[in-house]
């Protein structure tokens, strides 16, 4: 790792950036970590979250703030990889794409829209933030920090980190080729700027603008996506109210390098206001999963929506000019620099600049041919840009006391990009996706496409005014609240990274436009990135038991997360085993026996996952699986029967025996024995596994070595049941994989034990229940502090 030379601030007397509202915030910890915040206004409440926050994750908050700046780069180098969120790309590509698409006058433009107490919030939060940092003794400042790197929290950060989330996914389209873009611009411009002739990135102004790497490394998802949530109504539950069970995906652990998500919990509470507990990550100081005293939510990834349009640019290049096709007439394109600080092996810091090509559509982006579009000039319209209400979106629906109040406050406030399930002491039940789409319906979709068959059909010819999709000001335009397929119901709604169509169970939604999910033949999933997915399917079949014979109770729901069935083993083992050779080998033999035994579960102690795992993940990447019913989850997915396909599943079969005799596993080796977590230095078993073979309980695990799974890239870490009785909520959870960042607790491995042993616990929320809740520490903290 990058060694940087630290120090504690020299003065402990420094100004913190407020509202003037700040006066004094209450934090007590419970034995499991979680903090509870009290407070008598927003930019209290905000500081001591803020503080309870850093204490627990401010390394992990300090790299959200260095990447969300554009600057990874200046402390890691260009042309280290890391992950953001889900995504994989290089440091370069990642400071590239958060200076051109959350540029900082947004930033301050997204703040100053924020509703007052919001604002409040925020500030309040970050310098919390600070005042954690602040308060440390330089001992304990070298033990929290040590070598990695450090800055001071600014309020944009919060902002950044919340307009992230409306860009993010066109990192997928574009980060590969930021840098080309620029090499074509500063080329067309007889420019030869200071990042083109550096070995930084290794071009030149002649290099071909797709033989560039390590930047032009495809972007990789890791981990895909694996989040689940049910909501079960009144007419299904004993008492008529409602069971909600929220269960987010997450990392497990961090690393300089790896900035996923990783979940926090805290308890907010301004007496008569708010009092809301639950999840967040990323660096977002509000629940995204979580309660109140009448509603339960839960956030899942939109994986199936398409949030942008790419518009093809018809582009005329010639020396120093740079021009691009509307309506029939060449217009000038404007230059646009980003100046990118750059570490170099020296560690000296230098500044290298990237030239983009502006137009009325915003940057434009060279492209290569793939199999969803022609190679090219694109610009972007996303109507999910330049937004921060997320902010304003989560804060006011955290107060909502229904789930038709909660889809309303994330309607008038659509920022984050994401789906949610919501339930309520009621018995109503909803799902709703938050966040901006495109308001396009498929017709006029389908009016604007390039006409080039096999493209995807959110290509459009950008050539046109009419294909623009903004308005007078340039801005993306924003859908009405009827365009978006919300729903509330007495049923239950089930969502696992799926689309509208099927999140009812039992029904059908009517068709709405493609950008959220694809559901008819002429269109492809692919689109989505979602070619096969079993999991709704896996939901679909564990509900319509539970709901056979009666009523549902919280054990059962519980139960559909934690029996750990293997969908595919369900559906497709028979099928497997019967292609046992008659004169197979004694090892390939015992391999089918082992299968063949094996409980078809992926608990800690089921024997044949682990090969079952090795075998699986072979025939998916051959693509010899595949959707059949357009996410219908009554339809089961298929297999290849071929007799290619099956000499394939053999070759497969054999492979995978060859891999674990290699790293010295039994073919039968107990699941837990390669999955685990090591607390306190000794081992806890896990269970759960692949999303890739329909298991709710997802822990999608990364490469397989000598000691075992190196470690968890995704999977449950967070699980909510909340339900109500005699009118009072009763919520029971888990974080597993702790609260603080690489500190082992009592608190971590206690849950890590419940997890093993399939438990949660309750967890306080009233402040009856507060008060006689084991309080570990308590802090309280005043306006004089600050100036002490």
């Amino acid at each position: 790792m990058t060694q940087f030379s630290q120090s504690v601030p020299e003065s402990k007397t420094l100004t913190y950036k407020n509202q003037g509202k700040f006066g004094q915030v209450e934090i007590a910890w419970t034995d499991k970590d979680v903090p509870r915040i009290q407070a008598d206004n927003y930019e209290s409440l905000g500081f001591g979250y803020g503080y309870a926050h850093a204490r627990d994750r401010l390394i992990e908050l300090v790299g959200q703030a260095i990447a969300m700046r554009g600057q990874r780069s200046k402390y890691y180098g260009p042309e280290a990889f890391s992950t953001l969120g889900f995504l994989k790309t290089t440091n370069l590509n990642s400071d590239l794409m958060f200076k051109l698409r959350v540029p900082d006058e947004w930033v301050q433009e997204e703040l100053k829209q924020l509703n007052p107490e919001t604002q409040d919030y925020v500030f309040g939060y970050v310098n919390g933030l600070n005042y954690f940092v602040d308060s440390l003794s330089e001992t304990e400042y070298q033990q929290i920090v040590g070598q990695e790197p450090m800055v001071r929290f600014e309020v944009e950060d919060v902002v950044r980190f919340t307009m992230r989330f409306g860009v993010m996914k066109e990192l997928i389209e574009i980060g590969p080729h930021l840098v080309a873009s620029a090499n074509v611009v500063a080329s067309t411009n007889s420019v030869t700027p200071t990042n083109l002739n550096t070995p930084a990135n290794g071009i030149n102004a002649n290099t071909p603008s797709d033989m560039i790497s390590p930047h032009s490394t495809p972007v990789e998802v890791e981990g895909g996506f694996g989040s689940n949530a049910w909501a079960y109504g009144g007419d299904f539950v004993e008492d008529g109210r409602a069971i909600l069970v929220g269960n987010p995906h997450s990392a497990w652990q961090r690393n300089p390098h790896q900035l996923r998500i990783y979940m926090h919990q805290c308890h907010l509470t301004i007496p008569g206001e708010l009092d809301a507990a639950g999840t967040t990550f990323l660096g977002f100081p509000l629940p995204l999963t979580g309660y109140n005293a009448d509603v339960s939510w839960s956030i899942l990834d939109a994986a199936t929506v398409t949030p942008y349009v790419m518009q093809l640019m018809d582009v005329k290049l010639k020396q120093d000019s740079f021009k691009y096709l509307v309506d029939g007439e060449y217009q000038s394109a404007t230059i646009r620099r980003i100046d990118i600080e750059t570490r170099q092996e020296s560690g000296e810091i230098t500044i290298q600049s990237y030239q983009f090509a502006q137009s009325h559509l915003g940057t434009l982006f060279h492209l290569p041919q793939s199999p969803n579009k022609p190679a090219g000039w694109y610009a972007i319209t996303n109507p999910g840009e330049r937004n921060a209400k997320g902010l304003d979106q989560f804060l006011s629906a955290a107060k909502a006391r229904s789930t038709r109040e909660f889809i309303e406050q994330i309607e008038q406030h659509r920022g984050v990009l994401c789906q949610l399930v919501v339930a309520d002491k009621h018995g109503d039940v909803g799902y709703v996706v938050a966040g901006n789409v495109p308001p396009i319906t498929d017709e006029v979709m389908a009016s604007a496409h390039v006409g080039i068959e096999g493209v995807a059909f959110n290509v459009l010819d950008g050539s046109q005014t009419k294909n623009s999709f903004r308005d007078k000001h340039h801005r993306p335009l924003q859908a009405a609240k009827s365009f978006y397929p919300n729903i509330i119901s007495r049923g239950i709604i089930h969502n696992t990274n799926n689309s509208y169509k099927y999140s009812e169970f039992g029904k059908q939604q009517p068709d709405y436009p493609s950008v959220f999910g694809q559901h008819k033949q002429q269109h492809t999933l692919a689109a989505a990135r979602l070619d096969y997915d079993p999991r709704l399917i896996m939901s679909y079949k564990r509900i319509k038991e539970i709901s056979s014979n009666g009523k549902i109770s919280a054990q059962q729901v519980l139960e559909v997360v934690f029996d750990n069935r293997n969908y595919a083993a369900e559906t497709f083992l028979d099928w497997l085993l019967s292609l046992e050779p008659s004169d197979c080998s004694a090892l390939t033999k015992q391999a089918f026996y082992v299968l063949a035994n094996w409980d078809r579960k992926n608990n800690a102690d089921s024997r044949g996952a682990l090969l079952f795992h090795q075998l699986w993940g072979k025939l998916v990447q051959a693509k010899l699986v595949r959707v059949a019913g357009f996410g219908d989850p009554e339809v089961d997915s298929e297999i290849s029967t071929t007799l290619q396909s099956q000499k394939v599943i053999l070759a497969a079969l054999a492979q995978s025996v060859i891999e674990l005799e290699q790293l010295g596993f039994a073919l039968d080796t107990a699941w837990g024995s390669v999955l685990y977590q090591t607390a306190e230095n000794h081992p806890i078993v896990m269970h759960g596994g692949s999303y890739e073979q329909g298991i709710l309980n997802g822990e999608m695990p990364a490469e397989l070595t000598r000691e075992g799974f190196a470690y968890i890239l995704f999977g449950t870490a967070y699980l909510q049941l909340t339900q109500w009785k005699d009118d009072t909520i009763v919520p029971q959870v888990l974080l597993a994989h702790g609260q603080r960042d690489g500190i082992d607790s009592t608190a971590r491995t206690c849950q890590l034990q419940m997890f093993l042993d399939k438990e949660l616990y309750a967890i306080p929320y009233s402040p009856e229940q507060w008060d006689s809740t084991h309080v570990t520490d308590r802090i309280t903290i005043t306006n004089a502090d600050l100036a002490s």
